[in-house]
C-alpha cells in the first residue's frame, strides 16, 4: 500500500504509517504530477492541489482524501466515472473561520469607532461554517441574518435580499459555475453596487466568489466601503493593488488553526479505515497537545464586551496576519507566489478558543464567552 500526500497535512506518520507500512511519500501539494501517482494506492491532499484526469490518468489510485471543507479541486465526474472513492472533511475548520471572522468584526469596529456587536451581519451560506458564525452571532446578540438556497430554515426570497442589506456580509459558500444558484462571481458589479456604500464584505470561503477586478474599482469609487480578503481569485499571487485597499488581507488561512487541520486528517484517517475496512486505532485526543495559552484571568472591574474582545483576540488576532501578508508587496508573481506558500507553510501555531480556560468572578455574559468555546472557571 503506498499513500501520496500533500507534505504540509499534519499528523501524516501518526495516522497513517501503520497501514501503509512506512510507503508514505510527501510532496508540495502544489506541484504534484502524473508521474509522482503512478504506483500509488491512495492520494491525499488539501485544497491547493488540483485533483482530475490530467493528474490521474495512468496511475491505480483507488481512494483520494482531501483534508478540507471544499471539493471544489475534485475532478468528481472523473472519480466518480474511474470508480475512484473520494472523501473530504466537512466543518474540521468550522470554528477557527469563525474566529477568524470575529477577529476581523472587531477590527473593523475599530476603524468605525463604534462597537462591533451593534454592526448587522449578513452570512451567505449556512452550511458547516456559515452555520456555526450564524449560531454564533446570534448567542452573542449580534443582528445576524442568513441565506442558503439549500438551507430551508434560510431559503427564502426575502432571506436572499435582506442578507446582503447589512453592515457587513461574510461569505461561506463553495464554488460552483454553473446552475440557478452558482456562486462564481456572486459578488460583481451589480451585487457590490446593491450594497450599503458603507458595508464591509468578508470572503475567507473561496477566492472566485468574489470578481476580484470588480471588487477593486468598487473600493476605489466607494471609499466608505471595506473588505477582508483571506482568499483571492490569482492566488498564489494576488494583486498588490487589491491587498492594500483591503481594511484586511490574508493569505488563505482563516480557517487554519492547529485543531481545525488535525481534525481534517483525522476525520480522512477515518474513511480510509472504512474504506480499506480496518479498525480505527488512533483517535485524535491521543495526538492534541496542550495550547500554548491555555488560561486568563481577569479582575472584577472588567466589563464584559472588554473580555469578549480580549479573549478572541488571545485565541487569534487578524492583525497579525494582515502584516505578514503586506510582506508580499512589490514582489514579482513568482517569487509572490513562493511567498505565499511561505506564510502557509510556516504559519504560526494557532489553537482554537475552545482550549482556553477564563479564570473571572461576576460575569454579567457568561454565555457570550460560552458561545466562542472558551471554558469559564470561577
Amino acid at each position: 500500500m503506498k499513500i501520496v500526500a500533500d507534505e504540509n497535512i499534519p499528523l501524516l506518520d501518526e495516522f497513517f504509517s501503520d497501514i501503509c507500512q512506512s510507503n508514505l511519500i510527501t510532496l508540495a501539494g502544489r506541484d504534484m504530477c502524473q508521474a509522482d501517482l503512478v504506483d500509488a494506492d491512495i492520494l491525499l491532499v488539501r485544497s491547493i492541489t488540483q485533483v482530475n484526469e490530467a493528474l490521474l490518468k495512468g496511475t491505480n489510485i483507488k481512494f483520494v482524501g482531501t483534508c478540507t471543507i471544499g471539493t471544489d479541486h475534485l475532478d468528481m465526474d472523473y472519480l466518480q466515472a474511474k470508480n475512484i472513492r473520494f472523501s473530504n472533511a466537512p466543518g474540521c475548520n468550522a470554528q477557527a473561520v469563525v474566529e477568524y471572522v470575529l477577529s476581523s468584526l472587531i477590527t473593523l469596529g475599530e476603524r468605525k469607532q463604534v462597537n462591533w456587536r451593534a454592526l448587522s451581519v449578513g452570512v451567505v451560506g449556512a452550511g458547516n461554517v456559515g452555520g456555526l458564525l450564524y449560531k454564533t452571532l446570534k448567542a452573542l446578540q449580534v443582528n445576524v441574518h442568513a441565506y442558503d438556497p439549500n438551507v430551508a430554515k434560510f431559503a427564502s426570497e426575502d432571506h436572499s435580499t435582506t442578507v446582503w442589506q447589512q453592515d457587513v456580509v461574510s461569505l461561506h459558500t463553495p464554488i460552483t459555475q454553473e446552475g440557478d444558484n452558482k456562486t462564481l462571481h456572486l459578488v460583481n458589479t451589480d451585487r457590490l453596487n446593491s450594497m450599503k456604500e458603507n458595508a464591509c464584505i468578508i470572503n475567507s470561503c473561496r477566492g472566485a466568489v468574489v470578481d476580484n477586478a470588480a471588487l477593486s474599482k468598487h473600493l476605489e469609487s466607494h471609499p466608505e466601503f471595506m473588505a477582508v480578503m483571506d482568499v483571492w481569485e490569482d492566488e498564489p499571487a494576488p494583486n498588490d493593488y487589491l491587498i492594500k485597499q483591503c481594511l484586511l488581507a490574508t493569505p488563505h488561512i482563516a480557517g487554519y488553526s492547529l485543531d481545525g487541520k488535525y481534525l481534517g486528517t483525522a476525520m480522512i484517517y477515518e474513511a480510509v479505515c472504512e474504506f480499506l475496512a480496518l479498525p480505527i486505532r488512533m483517535k485524535l485526543p491521543q495526538l492534541v497537545p496542550q495550547g500554548s495559552l491555555r488560561k486568563i484571568s481577569t479582575g472584577h472591574e472588567a466589563k464584559m464586551p472588554f473580555i469578549l474582545n480580549k479573549v478572541i483576540r488571545s485565541g487569534y488576532d487578524v492583525r497579525d496576519d494582515h502584516f505578514r501578508m503586506l510582506s508580499l508587496l512589490g514582489l514579482d508573481d513568482h517569487k509572490k507566489a513562493q511567498a505565499f506558500d511561505v506564510l502557509r507553510k510556516q504559519y504560526p501555531l494557532r489553537r482554537d478558543l475552545n482550549t482556553l480556560t477564563l479564570s473571572a468572578k461576576r460575569l454579567s455574559q457568561p454565555d457570550w464567552l460560552s458561545a466562542v468555546g472558551v471554558k469559564i472557571k470561577p
